[in-house]
């Protein structure tokens, strides 16, 4: 309210995001809990309006008015836009905050957590060793207001868990991972151990490298990157502007199969980007990008949606207070015809659980090229040995057009470098993908 004021006082418009975090995190290291640690951020990111100019500051509490003034220098740069902020403060009731996760912060509990992915992780056999992991408890408070008016507040908490499961042989390792993530505490964190270990226990034997036109059954975590850096980027609305986009010309055009949907829903419960206002405080909507293979929106934040000459989507989306916000996807949910994933594995292709390079994705042109580690031979709809040496390359587009969805739904969220992907998908089978050895 301080800063909201002191820009008030200079007779200008801006915005103010408030944010106060803390998390601890648990280390695991060679079959062992190593460390652990606690983090808070806390800080205001204020916006203001000049003669049509925007300028951008933050700062900690108590000193809102070097942040005002800063944001206020910040005006005069070149770029101008008739930006106007929300004021409609009828919050949808969206489900983001586990009381219990809070306790365990304050509490500064969690280390039995990352003892059980450790003690699943052992349970498989003798020689599997978790060596390294890391368990996260977190929990939020963000505020944005306005010099409309606007002051909405919400609470969210999240806790995820990883362990990396390898064996360790004379000349090389064969590792690994799994990953859960939930806004509640309804992890079974030893289960999450033992399937990286029954992961790399399949991985023992290996299989000749399968190469030419097969169908290949990735894992959600691998769908979303690949969703993440082809897909996402494409449909942002700042791209599509720029011709930066293969689907800048496809809005209300066939682009999948009519069996697939993707939409943004921000305000699914207990979703990992749910919430009911995004960073600018603009109130949260479900907002369909394919339906039934139909290309229907594109997401805007509120600065894009002007420039686009559309509305924001609510996908203002912050990477922290000391960051404007930009257009991001906030909660990506796949939906189709779902099938059992024993259905969907072919007599002969590949089961992916986890491809590198998906950030080299080309969203102008929808091409693709990654290496997958690890990947297993799946003959007669069974997994066989693992392959080393793999890739697949596509066109996601045309891989969209034929793409079959599992029922076994996961919340994946990751962060890969400054991206941050947070996607609803279950395992998939991709039929228009090429395969080939890393030497080909």
């Amino acid at each position: 309210k301080e800063a909201i004021e002191q820009i008030k006082k200079r007779g200008l418009e801006g915005d103010v995001y408030s944010v106060k975090d803390r998390s601890i995190s648990y280390s695991i290291k060679k079959g062992e809990i190593s460390d652990s640690s606690e983090y808070e951020d806390v800080g205001l990111g204020i916006r203001v309006i000049k003669d049509d100019g925007i300028g951008f500051g933050y700062c900690v509490p108590d000193k809102e008015e070097e942040g005002v003034k800063r944001a206020i220098e910040l005006s005069e740069l070149p770029e101008k836009i008739d930006l106007s902020f929300p004021s409609d403060e009828n919050q949808p009731d969206v489900k983001t905050n586990d009381e219990k996760l809070r306790e365990w912060v304050r509490d500064s509990k969690g280390a039995e957590l990352a003892q059980k992915m450790i003690d699943g992780v052992f349970l498989v056999a003798d020689d599997i060793t978790p060596t390294r992991g890391l368990l996260n408890i977190s929990i939020g408070e963000r505020i944005v207001g306005n010099t409309n008016g606007l002051l909405v507040k919400e609470e969210s908490s999240s806790i995820s868990g990883y362990v990396t499961a390898t064996i360790e042989r004379e000349n090389t390792s064969l590792q690994a991972r799994e990953l859960q993530v939930s806004r509640r505490l309804n992890i079974d964190f030893g289960e999450v151990g033992t399937r990286a270990g029954e992961k790399v226990d399949s991985m023992r034997e290996t299989s000749e490298v399968l190469t030419g036109d097969h169908p290949v059954v990735i894992s959600p975590y691998a769908l979303s990157q690949l969703f993440g850096f082809g897909l996402m980027p494409a449909i942002n609305g700042e791209n599509v502007r720029k011709g930066k986009s293969v689907y800048k010309s496809k809005l209300g055009k066939k682009v999948a199969s009519e069996d697939l949907s993707v939409k943004d829903d921000p305000i699914v419960d207990w979703g990992m980007g749910s919430g009911a206002f995004d960073d600018e405080g603009v109130l949260s909507r479900s907002t369909p990008i394919i339906s039934e293979g139909v290309l229907k929106n594109f997401i805007y934040n509120l600065k894009d949606g002007v420039k686009s000459n559309t509305e924001t989507t609510a996908n203002g989306v912050r990477n922290s207070f000391k960051s404007p916000p930009e257009t991001v996807h906030r909660n990506i949910v796949l939906e189709g015809e779902e099938k059992r994933v024993d259905d969907l594995m072919p007599d002969k292709g590949i089961y992916v659980d986890n491809v590198l390079g998906a950030h080299t994705s080309n969203p102008v042109n929808g091409y693709f090229s990654v290496v997958t580690n690890p990947v297993w031979l799946v003959e007669e709809r069974e997994k066989k040995g693992r392959i080393d040496g793999m890739m697949i390359s596509g066109n996601l587009p045309e891989v969209l057009n034929s793409i079959e969805l599992a029922d076994d739904y996961k919340k994946c969220y990751q962060n890969i470098g400054s991206q941050r992907l947070i996607i609803e998908t279950p395992t998939a089978r991709l039929n228009d993908v090429t395969l080939s050895g890393r030497n080909d």
